[in-house]
């Protein structure tokens, strides 16, 4: 009997976990929950943190995230490798084409006391499947073609700017916390699946260069 990957099952269990979350969401069971953390989030509001926060939200913004693309892709070039590249395109652009999706399938209303200008439904946020994508993708290039002293800054670099992301759309109201939670369980699926092309891919090469 074949054995079945262990990714397969976190994948199942991510499915499952996400199917639940978007249950949830649309039939309004997070709803408290969500103006809980908020209320409790928005409390260290000052100048300088959202002085600071608005940087990091405009930079997982379309645009932002066009251009961090662009230039990652640059670098790409640079080193000669456009296959590793690829990656972070595929990935981008598939959590950017399943959010568009879902936001239209659970058509939920951003939050009410939002303050910065914001269209579209919220959930899941569009901002932070897009930075959790580009980062993420980033880091596992990283873990597995770096090595040496910057390594291990870069991983730690790009978790802060996931991480960052995530809270500055709730800081600004933009999303729910729970908007933020979906995005991260649908960016980790995509980066699972990626993750298993990659090894099979950068393993096929390391046998051919033994041989």
């Amino acid at each position: 009997m074949k054995r079945i990957k262990k990714e397969y099952y976190f994948i199942a269990i991510l499915l499952i976990c996400f199917t639940l979350l978007s249950l949830f969401v649309a039939f309004g069971k997070m709803d408290v929950i969500d103006k809980n953390i908020f209320d409790n989030i928005i409390k260290i509001k000052n100048t300088p943190l959202t002085e600071f926060l608005r940087v990091i939200t405009h930079l997982a913004s379309t645009i932002g995230i066009s251009v961090l693309v662009v230039l990652t892709g640059i670098l790409f070039y640079t080193k000669k490798d456009l296959s590793s590249f690829k990656y972070v395109v595929i990935n981008v652009i598939s959590g950017v084409v399943l959010m568009q999706v879902i936001k239209h399938i659970i058509k939920r209303a951003r939050p009410a006391w939002k303050w910065i200008v914001q269209d579209g439904f919220s959930y899941p946020s569009g901002h932070t499947i897009s930075a959790f994508l580009l980062y993420g993708t980033l880091m596992l290039l990283v873990y597995k073609k770096v090595h040496g002293k910057f390594r291990k800054s870069l991983l730690i670099g790009f978790t802060l700017m996931i991480i960052l992301t995530g809270i500055s759309r709730i800081y600004f109201g933009a999303h729910y916390v729970s908007d933020v939670l979906g995005s991260v369980i649908l960016g980790t699926i995509i980066l699972i699946i990626s993750n298993m092309f990659m090894n099979k891919e950068f393993n096929g090469v390391k046998d051919k260069t033994k041989k």
